[in-house]
């Protein structure tokens, strides 16, 4: 991508809805979603772009984090449901985002929402484990959640929100194993 590219997509990128920004229509499941943001991550992720003059790089940097504020925010039901009613009440689809926005600063002003845990992974090589971990433990699949969150574990040593959440799938697999248990058949 050329620098006449950038500056193409800058000029826009207030004016994208997130659903166009990450290429994909309304009815989007969470798997079209996450898909989409790895299209687009392929394309923008900023160590994609080290060689770059530093004004491409933050002009990339920008697309990004407009991009991961998108899947962000289409990925959370809420959130998600927040951003709809805005862009139903709009015509331009930036001030959308900027209500979202003031919604979402307003009300974490009151009681701040936790740090996404993936926000809290440093290496690259852990980040995949970790995203396949949160997908199978919302499939209350605790056990196969436990042995990705492992192999991040191994490259994220000491990493303090990884480790509660391995102790939250351990939690969550004993109970399922006890439930199993007692709807067993004697």
């Amino acid at each position: 991508m050329d620098a006449q590219a950038l500056s193409g997509w800058l000029a826009v990128l207030d004016k994208l809805s997130y659903y166009d920004l990450l290429g994909v229509p309304k009815s989007a499941t969470h798997d079209d979603l996450r898909r989409a943001f790895h299209a687009f991550a392929e394309t923008f992720h900023p160590d994609a772009h080290r060689a770059r003059p530093p004004n491409e790089q933050g002009a990339v940097e920008t697309i990004f984090k407009r991009g991961a504020e998108a899947f962000r925010v289409l990925s959370e039901p809420g959130l998600r449901a927040q951003y709809d009613q805005a862009l139903t009440l709009v015509t331009d689809q930036g001030s959308a985002r900027a209500a979202v926005a003031t919604r979402t600063v307003t009300t974490n002003s009151i009681a701040p929402a936790p740090a996404r845990l993936l926000d809290t992974v440093r290496s690259p090589g852990a980040r995949p484990f970790v995203l396949r971990a949160e997908e199978l433990a919302k499939k209350g699949d605790f056990k196969q959640a436990k042995l990705q969150l492992t192999m991040a574990l191994h490259m994220e040593r000491g990493n303090v929100r990884l480790e509660a959440f391995a102790k939250e799938l351990d939690e969550n697999a004993k109970k399922q194993a006890a439930d199993e248990k007692s709807n067993w058949k004697k």
